[in-house]
């Protein structure tokens, strides 16, 4: 066999194989982006106290479950939306960051996570967040409800709050856009033809008026930090950004800086009594 054939057989199995490759990313791309926990309809949240389960009839055939942390005499209430990884067991923890500042925290599960029925999509996603914040508008007023977006709740953050003005914005390692995240893990792929779930805050957080707030930290090893720092820039807000120097993906809350500058967005703007 000649140098030449074999290079072109060469060539050809690369090529096969990097077809392989993209088909797998576009068929599994779900797999490669969520990662759900499913608990039983009987597990009991007995590790977290003052809370309420709710759910919400979003379709005929599917129910979101969410976890509702009460306080007494609330200032009014935190709608949180949790990472692309496990369900409101593990992510109920990050809601003693809010309560202890005297606000309800309500954290819903997405379609698959959780007790919550249904399949995870973008769209989805999108849909039952705007249904149970207009659950929460029967109880509270919007100046009263604060939407904080963590990891990949930050798009859905973003995707509400450019419909609906509210007191507060608060995103947590947020994104570009998952398909720029994409892109910076697999710059090898065409990944714009390839991702169906783009979650593009950089579209959206230009059209949002309600103040915003971002942390994000300097070694975050899953969403790189220069995702924040340009994503501030199509903001329309001042002073919006928090840079906590050596945070990672998971550790913002351990921060002192970042425990003190929460409490001071959580007080801004609180109705005296």
């Amino acid at each position: 066999m000649s140098f030449s054939t074999i290079l072109i057989l060469f060539f050809l199995i690369l090529g096969i194989l990097y077809i392989l490759v993209c088909l797998v990313m576009y068929l599994l791309q779900e797999k490669f982006i969520f990662f759900p926990t499913k608990l039983s309809p009987n597990y009991t949240f007995s590790q977290f106290n003052n809370i309420q389960e709710m759910y919400y009839q979003v379709e005929e055939a599917v129910k979101i479950h969410a976890l509702l942390f009460n306080v007494e005499n609330p200032k009014g209430i935190v709608l949180y939306f949790h990472g692309n990884a496990r369900g409101v067991d593990d992510w109920g923890y990050a809601a003693a960051d809010l309560t202890k500042h005297g606000y309800n925290v309500l954290m819903p599960d997405y379609r698959g996570y959780g007790k919550s029925q249904g399949t995870v999509t973008e769209l989805n996603m999108y849909k039952d967040a705007e249904y149970v914040f207009k659950d929460l508008l029967k109880t509270y007023k919007a100046e009263d409800i604060i939407v904080y977006g963590r990891s990949m709740g930050s798009g859905v953050s973003c995707e509400l709050v450019s419909k609906y003005n509210v007191r507060q914005l608060i995103l947590e390692t947020p994104y570009l856009s998952v398909l720029q995240v994409a892109k910076d893990t697999m710059p090898f792929l065409p990944i714009s033809k390839l991702i169906k779930y783009q979650f593009r805050n950089d579209l959206k957080i230009g059209k949002i008026e309600s103040p915003i707030h971002i942390f994000h930290g300097t070694k975050d090893e899953l969403i790189p930090y220069y995702h924040a720092v340009e994503l501030a820039k199509y903001s329309k807000q001042q002073n919006n950004f928090t840079t906590i120097e050596g945070g990672t993906h998971n550790n913002l809350p351990e921060f002192t800086q970042f425990q003190e500058v929460l409490q001071q967005i959580l007080e801004k703007g609180v109705q005296k009594k």
